[in-house]
């Protein structure tokens, strides 16, 4: 099963139960670019967070803060109040894993014991899907996968 597929599974299974649900959401506060004061109410200790990760990660913040701004895609939005990602398998990364460490003292909806379950579990072959692949503020092979750490992980402590 694909996580599109369960993406439709889960989105049918809410509405039969009566809640208000859109999938492929965009918010103009989630972006692919840093985080700055102007985007959203950001509790500076989630910036310095993001910052502090994107570094451990390898990332170049300058790249970050400059390139072309996208809106993040959400995967579920339901009554408007809660968001849900379906992560795949090559969600499970080091990278990932490391990002964990970034989230004490932060209110999120992650349940960081099974999320590091999971990436010790995946991070192997996690770590080898798009080993290759460089992107733009993670400018080294392997950097693609990074960079979807650090989106999970905006997207986790923004939302």
């Amino acid at each position: 099963m694909t996580a599109e597929n369960v993406v439709d599974e889960v989105r049918q299974s809410l509405q039969k139960r009566g809640f208000e649900v859109d999938h492929h959401v965009r918010f103009d506060w989630l972006t692919s670019r840093a985080p700055t004061e102007t985007d959203v109410a950001l509790p500076p200790q989630v910036k310095y967070r993001l910052l502090a990760l994107h570094t451990r990660l390898g990332g170049d913040w300058s790249r970050l803060s400059t390139k072309r701004r996208q809106s993040l895609r959400v995967d579920i939005q339901v009554d408007s109040t809660t968001l849900i990602e379906v992560d795949e398998k090559q969600h499970f990364s080091s990278a990932r894993l490391a990002s964990l460490d970034f989230y004490d003292g932060i209110d999120h909806g992650l349940d960081l014991h099974r999320y590091h379950d999971l990436c010790s579990q995946y991070r192997e072959s996690a770590d080898k899907y798009l080993h290759g692949r460089e992107a733009v503020d993670f400018p080294f092979p392997g950097g693609r996968t990074a960079q979807r750490a650090y989106f999970d992980t905006t997207k986790d402590l923004l939302a």
